[in-house]
């Protein structure tokens, strides 16, 4: 397929549950799975979404992500859980940890789980929908303690990586929805310049030496480069210490961290629920937090055309909009793919029409 297509959203997801079906995933996980892929697209963070759905396969074939089994309690207490997911998905872990919580929310101002080793949950950003919809505040990390790209600030070894969070902050319109990592960039941005052949915008990165490029190819040194803590060459170590805190809510706390080496394959996650009610009160947290958006939004732009935009706003657009229009996937995504459906004989999806 050349070009882009678009496709109707219950279409996509259809297809790629079809997909993990057939790859041997149980119905029950393969669901969630599809649905927070194509979030992902629809969101407009393309990387996380149906593009991810031929690593996931490869991944399922080398037993990097196990198509079935169930979740092992590590401990269960009335405002906290951790899990241990043994490599299951992490799309369904997180749907059931989102239940979970969701109930426990209902009798607890605060509630906490932790889950060791799931596979990769994808965007961050659509897990939070659930909970600030029900006008709940809730943060999230998940690292994978099998990657190595962020060196500690003023070293040259990487020993950290990426380390994303992301917070949902409920309002009265439209949520804060926070989604950042807690590097200059991250590990698919780079690898997707170093495939194009192309440099950085700017020098984000340090070769094995320790001294700063705009080239992508340092990543793949014998020994490494490494991406810069966020913050960069000068102020880095403030990037440093928000991903030594994802290491120890994300990691740590559910006992899957780097100290026993693992794969690539895995990743811990931390999420935490807070219910305003049992604060100062749901309408007065909205009130706050409506106040703080109206002055944001009411900031004169340093470009007229480019008025203030809060975290979320743009996502939730493209979501909104591709919703009503269809999604948008690149021909190459599609492409890329025909191999496995021949494989699992699941034809392709049919797109209602061509993008513009």
């Amino acid at each position: 397929m050349s070009g882009s297509a678009l496709f109707a959203t219950e279409a996509l997801r259809g297809f790629v549950r079809r997909v993990l079906e057939a790859a041997g995933v149980d119905a029950e996980m393969a669901s969630p799975w599809a649905a927070r892929m194509i979030d992902a697209d629809l969101l407009g963070y393309s990387t996380h979404g149906i593009a991810m759905l031929r690593t996931y396969l490869d991944r399922i074939e080398a037993g990097g992500i196990a198509r079935s089994g169930k979740l092992e309690v590590v401990s269960d207490h009335p405002a906290s859980f951790c899990w241990q997911a043994h490599r299951l998905s992490g799309a369904w872990a997180m749907a059931q940890a989102t239940t979970a919580l969701l109930d426990r929310a209902q009798h607890q101002p605060v509630v906490t789980g932790a889950i060791a080793n799931c596979s990769h949950i994808g965007c961050l950003q659509s897990y939070l929908l659930p909970f600030v919809q029900l006008e709940l505040v809730v943060l999230l990390s998940a690292t994978n303690p099998g990657v190595e790209s962020v060196a500690p600030f003023g070293g040259t070894e990487a020993i950290l990586t990426t380390n994303p969070f992301a917070v949902g902050i409920p309002t009265r319109t439209t949520p804060i929805l926070i989604d950042q990592s807690t590097s200059v960039t991250s590990n698919s941005a780079v690898e997707a310049y170093r495939l194009r052949g192309e440099k950085l915008p700017g020098r984000w990165l340090l070769d094995n030496r320790g001294q700063t490029t705009d080239d992508p190819a340092v990543l793949g040194t014998t020994p490494p480069g490494s991406i810069m803590p966020l913050g960069g060459e000068t102020f880095g170590y403030k990037g440093f210490g928000f991903g030594l805190m994802v290491e120890a809510l994300a990691l740590a706390l559910p006992g899957y961290g780097r100290r026993s080496r693992p794969d690539r394959f895995g990743q811990g996650v931390f999420v935490q629920v807070i219910n305003p009610a049992n604060f100062c009160g749901r309408e007065a947290f909205l009130d706050e937090i409506d106040y703080l958006v109206g002055r944001c939004h009411a900031s004169p732009p340093v470009d007229a055309d480019t008025p203030v935009r809060l975290p979320g706003e743009r996502a939730l657009a493209n979501m909104q909009r591709q919703e009503a229009e269809g999604v948008g996937v690149p021909g190459d995504v599609l492409d890329k793919l025909t191999p496995w459906l021949r494989r699992l004989s699941v034809e392709p999806p049919h797109p209602i029409a061509a993008a513009v």
